[in-house]
């Protein structure tokens, strides 16, 4: 039976709807003239339902669109029991079916697609809006792959990195995009969609292969909208915005409208070096760049665009790698050992011929292709984040010599980080090129330290050796000792290019004596014909070391610590610097200070004495005289602090003063001397103050002799006398003379009368004239003393003689005792038994004569003379009174009495005395 056209369209919606599609293939075969191509398409799109299998009606499409369909098979369609509609009928269902037209697709040259292909584009997104299996839209798409380059392009940058992101890569994670949202994404926004899941596995599970994310999935991606470009040869968003000049690279249109569009990628990498450089340089490694795109078995065609690209995309991909080395503030070995790998795989990528693969224990290469010209070009301003994929900028824009300068600059962040300091690369650049000198000195500060810490404790001498090496490479990158060092145009890189070689020999010289590495240092620094440091600077830096490590020291033992230190590095350097005063002094610095520790001192608010105070102290002498303060009984050991003294005075620590005014212009002798005495009256003092009197008694007589401080005293020096050594000597002796008597009586107290009087008779020889009033005010106290304890002595033995008397059995009565002449009889009752001492003016007397000959053989009375009558005037009216007070000088029978001889003495003795202070004639030649 004949259908009418309206019933034949409803006959094949209904074979649709039941996806019978055997009977609609020989349905719409038969019916050919009313059945079209696109009102098939139509009613498939509309009502064949979303879950059917491609793989049915592929082929009937196929064969509908080419015309293909057999007229053998063509049929009227299955017989239907029922009654059949009337034409009319059939027309108003027609109009009731709502057939969804083709969309139309516009190619990228402007021209509309045919509807197949717009049939499966539109089927695609129904299949996904309602299923979202994505594997019926490959069963769907692959066999009309072929059949247009528009479906190609569309399949390849949209469908296939779905399937390879939900269902290939990461089968587990949760379809995220729609086809119609993947298709809307744009730039940077798809690359990071893309990838996100790359990135979180990798942090997961460091093994994730990030290049396969940018192969398989933006490499497809990007397919699509460079093709776009390619066939609009249309230029999307420029260079403009980040260079100044537009002549950088020389390209055409459409490969610098595809390089742009692949800039999404690179920024991504620039920004993910940011976050994480690892991630940033394992992705960049790991992809070949633009040509390194996975297009599957899709790949048909697809590799035609491959071959279009052209130089300008690998450059600006290659300058990416040197951005994202500039780009991290990151340090640690690995980002060293990957941005070193990021380097080379740079010039791989352009084909550049190989770099130098520098390693630490070999530094004998130098930047080679680095010119003068391309470092002045070189700015600060290249690193800035927004500068660094511009391609007019010569710091990342890839060539020979910008490659070479990255290489050499991770080179020098690797070896500082070896030597324990952490920088980026970013920041050796910037010391490397545009480091003042300044700034070089930070660094080396820093590295320094950072050694120190990292390797101080190493005994490795060849690790120490290799150091040196490394610090010397640091210096110009091997420049000096290349073929370049004698180009016209002066090159100057380096890390501490700014700094002197010299200087930085020295500063390795003192951090190998910090670490206590002294051997080392005198076999590179001394032992050697060719040394690398002048003498004196390796003097001055070993001495500067000790004596920090002197100060620093917190025990004066030189078997501790610090000081300990300090003996060991003098005792290897001083027999190479045999004459150095520097070595001398502080030899006999520590030799001071280590016979100080043995006492206990104390300074000012309870701190403990360290070595430091010595050096710091304007007065070293000071100390000794805290020593005897609170140290009891330390006078007694005399020889140790004048060792102590000598010791201080030989490190070069005494200062001029009041006691010592006359410094500047003594001998080391003379100190010596002038110590050696302010030592002797500071025990003194302290014997005095610990109230032993004995022992001050002989310092004086024994250490503080006037003939020891005035012979040999050069004439020009000896009216220097007063304020020198006979200033310290005759304060000591009047200290000790003055000091009053405790717990004696009898004998002893007369024996302590003697001495003292002998201590003021030296007093007065050496006192100046000015204190003479002084000394003698005591001495005649201690005369008048002298005095009183002879007349009670003598009372006290006549009255023991009369109770003898009187007490004899037969002895006769007082009266009848005549006067006898006697001899005059020794002052006390010791003299039976030994022999009386000279008289003590007698003493002086004889050392004033012998002085006065061997001093002032020409010495002439001067004005002084008058000043001596008046003294030896009042000295005799002194000794007159007394004795006319006791009835006259002699008895009537012409006995001598013991304090008229007393006086006799002491009056010649201070006659004489004071005579050659003032400078008198003798009082001999005056009788």
């Amino acid at each position: 039976m004949e259908l009418y056209p309206a019933q034949v369209i409803l006959e094949a919606v209904q074979l649709v709807l039941d996806a019978n599609i055997p009977a609609l293939q020989s349905f719409v075969a038969f019916h050919a003239d009313v059945l079209k191509v696109e009102l098939v398409l139509r009613a498939l799109l509309t009502y064949l339902p979303e879950s059917t299998n491609p793989a049915l009606y592929t082929a009937f499409v196929r064969d509908l669109c080419y015309g293909n369909l057999s007229p053998l098979d063509a049929t009227n369609g299955p017989s239907r029991s029922g009654p059949q509609l009337s034409d009319d009928e059939a027309r108003r269902q027609v109009r009731k079916l709502h057939l969804l037209q083709l969309t139309e697709y516009v190619d990228h040259d402007g021209t509309v697609v045919d509807p197949l292909t717009s049939f499966l584009l539109d089927r695609a997104h129904q299949i996904d809006s309602e299923t979202g299996a994505l594997p019926l839209l490959q069963q769907l798409l692959e066999p009309f792959l072929d059949h247009s380059a528009y479906l190609r392009t569309w399949a390849i940058s949209n469908l296939l990195p779905l399937l390879r992101l939900d269902y290939e890569y990461y089968p587990n994670r949760a379809p995220e995009y729609s086809l119609r949202t993947f298709e809307a994404l744009q730039g940077d926004e798809a690359v990071n969609s893309l990838l996100s899941e790359a990135l979180r596995q990798d942090h997961e599970q460091h093994d994730i292969d990030l290049g396969r994310g940018l192969r398989g999935l933006v490499g497809p991606w990007m397919y699509g909208r460079s093709t776009k470009r390619r066939k609009l040869n249309t230029v999307g968003r420029g260079d403009s915005e980040l260079s100044t000049t537009g002549s950088a690279v020389s390209q055409d249109i459409e490969g610098r409208s595809i390089s742009e569009d692949w800039s999404y990628v690179n920024d991504w990498l620039l920004e993910l070096s940011i976050r994480d450089f690892l991630q940033a340089a394992k992705a960049f490694q790991q992809w070949g760049g633009p040509q390194d795109v996975d297009y599957g078995d899709w790949a048909d065609g697809a590799a035609e665009l491959n071959k279009t690209m052209d130089l300008g995309q690998r450059t600006c991909y290659a300058q990416s790698g040197l951005a994202i080395i500039y780009s991290t503030h990151s340090t640690s070995s690995q980002v060293f050992v990957e941005s070193n790998r990021t380097v080379h795989r740079v010039a791989k990528l352009l084909d550049l011929h190989a770099i130098p693969n520098l390693k630490i224990e070999d530094l004998k290469s130098s930047p080679a292709e680095i010119s003068a010209g391309f470092v002045d070009s070189l700015s600060p301003a290249h690193l800035l984040h927004n500068g660094l994929l511009r391609t007019s900028n010569p710091l990342t824009h890839p060539t020979n010599e910008s490659i070479e300068l990255a290489n050499f600059t991770v080179f020098s962040a690797q070896i500082l980080l070896s030597l324990g300091l952490l920088q980026p690369s970013r920041d050796m650049l910037l010391t490397a090129v545009f480091g003042s000198e300044s700034d070089q000195r930070g660094v080396l500060r820093k590295t320094l330290h950072a050694l120190r810490q990292a390797h101080g404790k190493s005994k490795d001498d060849a690790a120490w050796k290799r150091y040196r090496k490394q610090f010397l490479w640091l210096h110009d990158w091997g420049l000096s000792e290349s073929p370049l060092a004698n180009n016209t145009l002066k090159l100057t890189l380096g890390i501490f290019c700014q700094i002197d070689v010299v200087e930085l020999e020295v500063e390795f010289l003192k951090m190998l004596l910090l670490e206590e590495h002294n051997n080392l240092a005198v076999h590179i620094y001394c032992a050697h014909s060719h040394v690398p440091l002048p003498l004196d600077l390796i003097e001055k830096a070993a001495l500067e070391v000790a004596f920090g490590f002197y100060d620093n020291a917190s025990n004066g033992n030189r078997s501790r610590g610090g000081m300990k230190k300090t003996s060991d590095l003098v005792a290897i350097f001083q027999p190479h610097f045999p004459q150095s005063e520097g070595f001398k002094q502080i030899a006999a610095l520590l030799l001071a200070t280590h016979a100080l520790s043995f006492y206990s001192l104390t300074l000012q608010h309870g701190v403990p004495f360290q070595p430091v105070n010595i050096r710091s102290t304007p007065d070293a002498l000071a100390l000794i005289e805290k020593v005897l303060k609170q140290n009891p009984r330390s006078y007694t050991k005399l020889e140790d602090l004048l060792d102590i003294g000598r010791n201080l005075v030989k490190a070069g620590l005494m200062k001029s003063d009041e006691g010592i005014s006359a410094f500047q212009f003594d001998s080391t002798e003379r100190k010596l001397a002038i110590v050696e005495r302010r030592i002797i009256a500071k025990a003194i003092e302290a014997a005095l103050a610990e109230e032993d009197f004995e022992t001050a008694y002989s310092y004086v007589i024994n250490r503080l002799s006037p003939s020891e401080a005035s012979q040999g005293t050069p004439p020009d020096t000896a009216e220097m006398l007063p304020t020198t050594e006979d200033n310290i000597t005759w304060q000591a002796a009047y200290q000790a003379g003055r000091s009053p008597m405790k717990g004696t009586s009898g004998s002893s107290e007369l024996r302590r009368l003697e001495q003292r009087m002998e201590l003021l008779s030296q007093a007065i020889l050496l006192a100046p004239s000015h204190s003479l009033q002084e000394v003698l005010s005591t001495w005649r106290d201690c005369e008048h003393e002298m005095n009183r304890l002879l007349t009670q002595e003598s009372e006290e033995e006549s009255g023991w003689d009369t109770r003898g008397d009187l007490t004899l059995p037969g002895g006769f009565g007082q009266e009848d005792i005549a006067d006898i002449p006697q001899k005059p009889r020794e002052p006390t009752r010791n003299a039976m038994n030994e022999e009386a001492p000279m008289g003590l003016f007698d003493v002086a007397r004889g050392a004033a004569s012998a002085f006065s000959k061997s001093a002032f053989p020409l010495r002439s009375p001067g004005p002084a003379d008058s000043t001596l009558k008046g003294l030896r005037q009042a000295s005799q009216a002194q000794l007159k009174g007394p004795a006319a007070s006791d009835g006259g000088t002699h008895d009537s029978e012409g006995r001598v009495r013991k304090r008229d001889m007393v006086s006799n003495m002491v009056t010649g003795g201070l006659a004489s005395g004071i005579g050659w202070v003032l400078g008198a004639p003798s009082v001999r030649n005056d009788h």
